[in-house]
């Protein structure tokens, strides 16, 4: 992956952690590359970038079994396609409460609120974006993010 997809990553996965940690929450927070057994039956294997598990029963010493809470997938050249569908579909399915694409090249978050049929919402990377698992309480504030990245999105 690219320097930029990276700094996504780590950058989304550091505010969920610290929202849980500051929480004292029981979820989750895992960054790729980690086994995710979707459909718990060795057919369906995938590496979200960024999950939120938490239900600790779906994790162990080498994976986990199920269907995250949460999912961020950040596009690239060689995964826009595959993110923005098959994973889609396959997430929707396996029961991913919340799934978020973060596309750098459009600097744009969709984001997928499946568990409460809500559909899709559409935001910027200027825009604050609450997390629906956590009824709102945690936002990945993308602006800043963006600020921390700087000139690399440029280059994506």
């Amino acid at each position: 992956p690219y320097l930029v997809h990276q700094d996504l990553v780590g950058e989304i996965a550091f505010v969920l952690r610290t929202y849980v940690k500051n929480k004292k929450g029981r979820c989750r927070i895992y960054e790729a590359p980690v086994d995710v057994q979707l459909d718990c039956d060795n057919k369906t294997m995938v590496q979200p970038d960024v999950m939120v598990i938490c239900k600790r029963e779906q994790m162990t010493k080498k994976n986990v079994l199920g269907a995250p809470d949460f999912v961020v997938e950040v596009l690239s050249k060689g995964t826009r396609k595959k993110d923005m569908t098959i994973k889609l579909n396959k997430y929707t399915n396996a029961g991913v409460r919340e799934y978020w694409i973060v596309d750098p090249k459009y600097e744009r978050v969709i984001v997928y609120d499946i568990e409460n049929d809500l559909g899709i919402s559409l935001y910027t990377f200027d825009d604050c974006v609450p997390v629906g698992i956590f009824n709102g309480e945690c936002v990945i504030d993308f602006k800043k993010i963006k600020e921390y990245v700087g000139d690399f999105l440029l280059e994506e």
